[in-house]
């Protein structure tokens, strides 16, 4: 499934007008950040219960410091050979980029996905943060300063 097929599959699952309507204005976004991104789709790693796995990251001088994050492969065997096999015991889904990226937004508890895109070095990946897309978002829904009416205009 291309991008383009993607973003309309979120856009047809949006539960009502409001979120349908949402989602058609940060897809732009969304595309090109998955556009940078050598995979249309990456397997990640589900518990039991079907939840994604995410993954707590504390740095080692300052324990109050962490990042929660979703890790991405381009292959289900990488996940097996990631970090010692500490992944291996998870069920393996694939997931569409955009799905991915929309999940960064929708929910708060994933501060980043990590994509791993090299299968000889999984040592190695693209992280994109929530803050990045949202900051992206943010900037392209902006109003046009040139366009706004003077504030003395009714």
């Amino acid at each position: 499934m291309n991008l383009e097929e993607q973003v309309q599959k979120l856009i047809d699952g949006a539960p009502d007008v409001e979120s349908r309507m949402s989602v058609m204005a940060i897809a732009p976004i969304l595309q090109q950040v998955a556009a940078t991104l050598p995979q249309t789709t990456y397997y990640i790693c589900q518990s039991s219960q079907g939840e994604s796995v995410i993954t707590t990251l504390r740095h080692h001088r300052q324990p109050d410091l962490e990042i929660k994050v979703i890790y991405a492969f381009i292959k289900v065997e990488d996940i097996s050979n990631f970090d010692g096999g500490s992944l291996a015991t998870q069920s393996a889904v694939e997931v569409p980029v955009i799905q991915l990226l929309f999940y960064l937004l929708a929910f708060p508890e994933i501060d980043r996905v990590v994509f791993l895109n090299n299968s000889k070095n999984l040592n190695i990946g693209k992280e994109i943060s929530r803050q990045s897309l949202e900051d992206s978002i943010s900037q392209k829904l902006k109003p046009d300063s040139k366009s706004q009416l003077p504030p003395d205009v009714c």
